[in-house]
């Protein structure tokens, strides 16, 4: 909706266009945009919701 109010991706640090929801190694919940998706799932963090 508004751009002013998209999450940035906790990889690059840029706006998450497409974001995707994942817990880090600390089971925390980050977001990590589409292009991040990869190095995310390389890093082996779980993805959050069903």
């Amino acid at each position: 909706m508004f751009s002013i109010f998209r999450k940035k991706c906790a990889i690059c640090k840029k706006k998450a266009a497409q974001p995707r929801k994942y817990y880090d190694d600390q089971r925390k919940p980050i977001v990590v945009c589409s292009a991040c998706v990869s190095y995310a799932e390389r890093r082996a963090f779980q993805k959050r919701g069903f």
